[in-house]
């Protein structure tokens, strides 16, 4: 018994360090963005970070739909998103939530201050341009006078993309598998006016040079010109050709939306002042995958796939708060009235739950707030009331528990007896009615779209630690109770008038 009291002691011990531990980080990471929004307040005006990360009905924003016209691949789907992502990110939006939605692209701005201008930025036609390379920008390095050095991490702070100026542009990284790195990363280059513009390309795919395997050459991308934009191609690489091989001044930046994609340079076999006309190559050490989104980018210009906005939706912060209160103020009555009959049914075991709740309401929500956090996790009206409905879940396993002992105590068993006899039954039983609450909110959250995501995201969350908080707590702290004389032998609170019973046996006896 001695051993047994030790592992359930340090079960709750270890439970308790837990929800400490995943609290104390979120104190920490909030208190370090209170100090960061408080340095760069005056410059930005952004507004004071919250603790819990609101979505969009509790917030206010906009919400849009955006779908095809006609048929639409998966991977264009995909380019489509990526372009919307750098515009959107172009407007300062905190938390954006911008997913595909089967053959959809839904986006929602939490907190969007001018909707009219982020209609305008999401349903523009992305600006695809090419412009020669002037020189690299170096930490420290000075600048003209008439250019402004931007900051890659923030795109307020682009220049105004004036096509017959130079500009300062940042460049795109990407690391070894062809992701794309932070833009605090990014190399700059100063560039000069743009020599062509994606209405120039005609179209553009991703190959392998047919003197290649591609056992050792990277991926290349041929793209094809129209007339007047051969004409300009063949005289841009003309003078391109004319600067030393290697030099910066001998590249051609491809420009998407103010963000360099690609900065080839022109090959040995380009004749100074005579160029390239028709059709090019870009080659280098281009992966399958870099090459292929770079011809999507050169091929359609903008986006990959015509898209028009199917729902359109600004959505106000009152009625999302109003209804929060309204459901708030209704869960805690309900809890209220579950407070008290569990305490007045179970006596002392009421208290067991009164405490679990607490720790399973502790536990989902520090998980909520850290996936807020780390993962961009939005907490709607929907996510609040998959949270309530798990507090419901939690109880009844409580309640499973409790009628599995009293069955025991019953049957003629003494109390500490029943306690672990009644938990093997009562786990079975908890396991499958949460493994089926758990299927179900996986389900539906690859079925539905929207707010019910958020809905079945938290359900299905609440419902994975329950099994957790019943493990780790509720037999444990039962089994620790049963161990006291007070809960085996007191006629009012103990287990004794919660079954109903006259007379228990001994408490060191069996029967």
């Amino acid at each position: 018994m001695a051993t047994s009291k030790k592992r359930y002691s340090r079960s709750l011990i270890a439970i308790a360090v837990l929800v400490a531990g995943i609290w104390g980080f979120n104190v920490w990471s909030h208190t370090r963005d209170v100090a960061k929004w408080r340095k760069t307040v005056k410059s930005t005006g952004a507004s004071r970070p919250g603790f819990l990360t609101y979505g969009l009905d509790l917030r206010g924003g906009l919400s849009v739909v955006l779908e095809p016209k006609g048929s639409a691949t998966k991977g264009a789907m995909e380019t489509a998103l990526n372009i919307i992502r750098n515009r959107v990110d172009s407007l300062g939006v905190a938390e954006p939530d911008i997913s595909l939605q089967g053959n959809n692209i839904l986006i929602q701005l939490p907190g969007i201050k001018d909707p009219r201008r982020a209609q305008d930025v999401i349903g523009q036609t992305a600006k695809l341009t090419f412009r020669p390379v002037l020189q690299s920008v170096a930490p420290g390095a000075k600048l003209p006078a008439t250019v402004v050095d931007p900051n890659c991490a923030d795109r307020s702070t682009y220049p105004p993309d004036d096509p017959s100026k130079p500009i300062v542009l940042c460049v795109q990284g990407t690391d070894n598998k062809g992701n794309v790195t932070p833009p605090e990363t990014w190399a700059k280059l100063v560039l000069g006016p743009v020599a062509l513009q994606g209405s120039d390309v005609k179209s553009a795919n991703a190959a392998l040079p047919s003197s290649s395997s591609g056992a050792v050459a990277g991926w290349e991308v041929n793209l094809d010109l129209t007339g007047t934009g051969s004409a300009k191609f063949q005289k841009i690489t003309g003078d391109l050709a004319c600067n030393p091989l290697g030099s910066d001044t001998r590249q051609l930046a491809i420009v998407l939306d103010q963000v360099v994609q690609s900065h080839p340079q022109m090959g040995d076999s380009v004749v100074c002042h005579q160029g390239l006309s028709g059709s090019a190559q870009i080659t280098g050490t281009f992966t399958e995958k870099e090459a292929k989104d770079l011809a999507l980018v050169l091929k359609f210009g903008a986006l990959p796939v015509e898209l028009q906005a199917s729902t359109t939706t600004t959505v106000s912060p009152t009625l999302g708060r109003e209804a929060l209160h309204s459901g708030l103020l209704a869960g805690a009555i309900g809890l209220g009235i579950v407070f008290i009959y569990v305490l007045l049914f179970y006596r002392a075991l009421g208290l067991i739950v009164w405490i679990g709740l607490a720790v399973h309401g502790s536990l989902t929500l520090a998980v909520v707030v850290l996936l807020g956090r780390t993962a961009g996790f939005a907490l709607s009206l929907a996510g609040i009331a998959g949270l309530i409905v798990s507090l419901g879940i939690a109880t009844d396993s409580f309640i499973v528990y409790f009628e599995r002992i009293k069955d025991e105590v019953h049957q003629g068993k003494t109390v500490r007896a029943s306690v672990d006899r009644g938990w093997t039954s009562a786990w079975r039983t908890i396991v499958a009615a949460d493994l089926v609450t758990a299927l179900a909110a996986v389900v539906l959250y690859f079925l539905a779209v929207g707010s019910v995501r958020g809905f079945a995201l938290t359900l299905g969350l609440a419902t994975a630690l329950d099994l957790f908080v019943s493990r780790l707590f509720m037999h444990p702290a039962v089994w620790l109770l049963a161990q006291t004389r007070r809960f085996n032998e007191s006629k009012s609170m103990g287990v004794g008038s919660v079954a109903g019973v006259g007379e228990l046996a001994p408490v060191g006896g069996a029967r």
